[in-house]
């Protein structure tokens, strides 16, 4: 069985030739009980290094071995676990999905229900990222069940986190809403200050869509407060522009302009943070009049997006940019060269924005005609 090609490699492959009469035998020694977890947190680590080829073949082996044994179905339920944790990585839903489902049917038939439930919520993960929000709700909703029946509180407040997500991502904002504050005040966040901070930011947000406005600012001045007592300035930056943006719906410029700049002082070595900040401050300067000021900021957003930003943001603030270069400056070439290519952008990415901004370049073409004319 030539599995390995590096130093690692060569050493568990050693370990595989001294092991092989093992399986010979009736019972596992405590050996060989050992070796095989040894090779089981092997396997785990070597997939979590991205060496998923040698990570599978160790953990395949273990497996091989293990299911040998009757008295190792617990070791062989968490090596099947590794394996669909290695499969979802790679990206290969079925298979991972295999293997954590062989994983739970031991898991259950031994009793071990908090192994159980630790399957499940990787399981439940695994359906959220294919978007089978229905059934992760279910997996999820089956893993809280044990968490509480054995007073797993921290697993069951993660849990709530993960359903709370998956409701307000599915449009049930209500019940989304009240598991994140059944979090908010349990003890278990309020011993973790990084988790307590992400649950009342996702709350805010939900607050805001339904525009309840003055809680969701109550909630951000809370998260900043965690985030303050754990020195996190780019979550306190993320927060801070939150707040900004409730403030600028509600027309209150200069307090939305006075968060925004003091987020952009915490993203000082984070140019994509600091563009989408600029391109916010770029908006308020252009709703208070300030048009110039505004149309240097969006300049200023664009070369910091150049190398890394995503084509939508690109595009927006294009967009933006063109219109004010277009209605303010009179610039209409620049202008309709930075619309059109915001189209484009937007054309790429599929989304009906593109329709609007298309609009104003009809629109800026009849200014620029006139202007000729």
């Amino acid at each position: 069985m030539v599995l390995f090609m590096n130093n690692r490699e060569s050493r568990l492959n050693s370990f595989l030739r001294r092991w092989r009469f093992h399986s010979e035998k009736s019972k596992a020694s405590e050996e060989l009980i050992n070796h095989l977890r040894y090779l089981k947190s092997e396997g785990a680590s070597l997939g979590k290094n991205g060496d998923y080829t040698t990570a599978k073949a160790t953990l395949s082996y273990a497996l091989e071995q293990a299911s040998q044994y009757p008295e190792l179905a617990s070791l062989q339920s968490r090596i099947l676990h590794e394996l669909g944790v290695l499969e979802a990585a790679q990206k290969h839903p079925k298979s991972a999905r295999d293997f954590f489902r062989q994983a739970l049917k031991l898991e259950s038939k031994l009793g071990e229900e908090i192994a159980q439930s630790i399957t499940l919520l990787h399981l439940a993960s695994l359906e959220t990222e294919q978007q089978l929000f229905s059934q992760a709700i279910a997996i999820y909703q089956q893993a809280l069940a044990l968490q509480r029946k054995n007073h797993d509180n921290y697993g069951c407040a993660l849990t709530l986190h993960h359903l709370a997500d998956l409701y307000a991502r599915t449009g049930n904002a209500a019940t989304a809403i009240a598991l994140y504050e059944q979090i908010r005040i349990s003890e278990v966040y309020g011993n973790n200050p990084s988790a307590k901070a992400a649950a009342l930011h996702q709350l805010a947000m939900l607050k805001c869509s339904q525009n309840e406005f003055e809680d969701a600012l109550v909630l951000y001045q809370e998260a900043l407060e965690v985030e303050e007592s754990i020195n996190n300035p780019s979550g306190k930056a993320a927060t801070l522009c939150q707040m900004a943006k409730i403030y600028e719906r509600q027309n209150l410029l200069d307090r939305a302009l006075t968060l925004y700049q003091n987020s952009l002082k915490l993203t000082a070595d984070n140019p994509l943070e600091q563009a989408s900040t600029l391109h916010q401050i770029g908006g308020v300067k252009a709703k208070q009049g300030n048009f110039d000021e505004a149309i240097g900021i969006y300049q200023k957003s664009l070369e910091l997006k150049a190398n890394q930003g995503s084509s939508y943001s690109i595009a927006v603030t294009l967009a933006k940019l063109g219109k004010l270069q277009a209605e303010w400056q009179g610039e209409f070439p620049i202008a309709l060269k930075n619309l059109r290519q915001a189209v484009m952008l937007l054309q790429q990415v599929n989304t009906s924005e593109a329709q609007a901004v298309g609009e104003v370049i009809t629109r800026v073409e009849k200014l620029a005609q006139g202007n000729t004319g």
